[in-house]
């Protein structure tokens, strides 16, 4: 558990203690209300997902700005039980839950507020029928498409009509319609051939829902994800939501495919050590950075490159100028290169507007992984 130095409103925000999790509220707006700009004048609608922030003051201000269904989506039981608790009256978790133990717990929870749930299986269907019924609720339900991820879901096909047909029948589930993640794009993808294949893995969740209208069943939801599909998805007729993650806060990963929005979650670090020319040490490691998946990047130093970190130390090449720069004392900005990764390391964002801390915001369902 992070155990922060709290400091007043208005402190300056490079003499926050380090290392911090800083969001620039300015920058963090103008990204939510340049991506759901692109739904407002679209049948399909953005349903936030709040698993890269888990933080409730930015996931009300992303349903505040409009282009959503007005709903939200997140990836664990204890999540959707944070988002709950704070108010959010309609949530999907866009996941499989299939314990007995986590079967009592969603139902308990759509005694307090409507909440969607993903099948992939006719056991699970049935368990979560026999979970509802007995709990005296109604739980709804999409059926999952395995649509290019890899992960979860069915196969697209006959199986898969089968599995709508019985969750339409069973008591206690509402068949709502049908969802899909498609994989997002990787460092070395080329923009256009990331498109196609994007259509193409849409197209798969499209067909399904063809399949099972033509079986006679409603499919009044299409949910796909995520945030790097939404300019394939809103010229796609059928779908009907975009679940989409990361376009508040940004990280280098998604960046180059969203130009237009810019990282409002940075990691303030402090330089602790020069020990040679060509390095710099700062005092936020694997712990604070996560940069399992990629390194972050340091923002703002010409020649200068985050190449490594241990637990609790990041080491920064150095060239040409920056070599007479980040000296001891002095404070360095690292942009995450997985957003949601590095978020988990923290309790707390420290919100910031005009350079001036505005306060810590607490990341409430941080470590809600069961």
């Amino acid at each position: 558990m992070e155990r922060p130095i709290f400091q007043p409103v208005g402190t300056p925000v490079e003499e926050l203690d380090t290392p911090a999790l800083v969001v620039d509220l300015d920058v963090m707006d103008r990204n939510i209300q340049t991506f759901q700009s692109y739904f407002k004048d679209s049948a399909v609608k953005a349903r936030p997902v709040v698993t890269s922030h888990l933080c409730p003051q930015i996931a009300r201000r992303q349903l505040d700005a409009g282009g959503t269904n007005g709903g939200i989506a997140v990836t664990t039981l204890g999540e959707a039980e944070v988002f709950a608790n704070s108010g959010f009256a309609d949530i999907l978790l866009a996941n499989l839950v299939v314990t007995p133990s986590k079967i009592r717990r969603l139902c308990a929870l759509a005694k307090q507020t409507s909440i969607g749930v993903a099948v992939d299986s006719p056991d699970n269907a049935e368990q979560l029928s026999q979970g509802a019924t007995a709990a005296g609720v109604e739980l709804r339900v999409l059926v999952e498409i395995e649509a290019g991820m890899g992960r979860c879901g069915i196969a697209p096909g006959p199986d898969a009509v089968a599995l709508a047909q019985m969750v339409n029948g069973l008591p206690g589930l509402k068949f709502e319609g049908i969802m899909g993640s498609v994989p997002g794009p990787k460092s070395d993808d080329d923009p256009a051939q990331h498109e196609t294949k994007t259509r193409a893995n849409l197209q798969v969740v499209l067909e399904m829902k063809e399949a099972m209208e033509k079986a006679g069943l409603p499919v009044v939801v299409v949910s796909v994800g995520g945030t790097h599909c939404y300019a394939q998805a809103v010229q796609m007729l059928g779908i009907t939501e975009v679940r989409a993650g990361r376009y508040p806060l940004m990280d280098h990963r998604l960046k180059s495919f969203l130009p237009e929005l810019a990282p409002a979650a940075r990691v303030l670090a402090s330089v602790i050590s020069h020990p040679t020319k060509g390095m710099a040490v700062l005092d936020a490691g694997h712990k604070v950075m996560a940069p399992d998946q990629g390194r972050p990047v340091l923002d703002g130093v010409a020649g200068g490159t985050a190449t490594r970190f241990s637990a609790e130390h990041g080491v920064v090449e150095l060239e040409g100028e920056a070599q007479s720069q980040l000296n001891p004392g002095d404070k360095a900005w690292l942009v995450p290169y997985e957003l949601g990764a590095c978020v988990n390391q923290f309790d707390y964002i420290r919100a910031v507007k005009d350079g001036k801390l505005e306060g810590f915001w607490p990341i409430s369902a941080r470590g809600r992984l069961a």
